[in-house]
């Protein structure tokens, strides 16, 4: 009986700090958060801020587990044609969705799109992050680029928190 007591003891020892940690990572993430910096580096070893040096961009995540995310580029102007409308498009990036935590990752279960990029195949997205005092970052696995058809990117996120 007590060999039995020691195995259940000892697997639920191994098992509680990784399920702690999932949950303590969970509540720091919760807030809301303002972009800082975005850089995407590409395989061929070239990195960009895909909206520029000033690009504006806001992270919510919330108690109950939803991820609300917007990325504008900084000099955006008020639309005047349908070809201006239409470069509007190209310069934001919005999407949420429900999120999980296991360990460093976070994964956003993508329920609505500002240009459907995030659905079907992609509409699970993975991000690691780590958190530092007041500064969150998240960064992409290594995928196959949007914008450049053939490379792979790797992008990083950072944020400071707001509240």
């Amino acid at each position: 009986m007590r060999s039995i007591f020691a195995i259940a003891l000892a697997a639920s020892c191994s098992f509680w700090p990784a399920h702690a940690f999932a949950e303590d990572a969970a509540t720091q993430l919760i807030g809301t958060w303002k972009l800082v910096s975005w850089l995407t580096k590409f395989d061929g070893g070239e990195t960009v801020e895909p909206y520029g040096p000033n690009a504006k961009g806001r992270l919510v995540l919330t108690p109950d587990r939803h991820w609300i995310i917007i990325f504008t580029a900084a000099d955006r102007k008020p639309a005047k044609s349908v070809d201006e409308k239409a470069a509007l498009l190209d310069s934001v990036l919005a999407y949420s969705g429900v999120y999980t935590v296991d360990a460093d990752k976070i994964t956003t279960h993508v329920d609505m799109s500002a240009n459907e990029i995030y659905t079907g195949a992609n509409q699970n997205q993975t991000r690691f992050f780590r958190i530092e005092g007041n500064r969150l970052t998240l960064r992409t696995p290594e995928i196959v680029s949007a914008v450049r058809p053939g490379q792979k990117a790797v992008g990083t996120i950072t944020f400071e928190r707001e509240r």
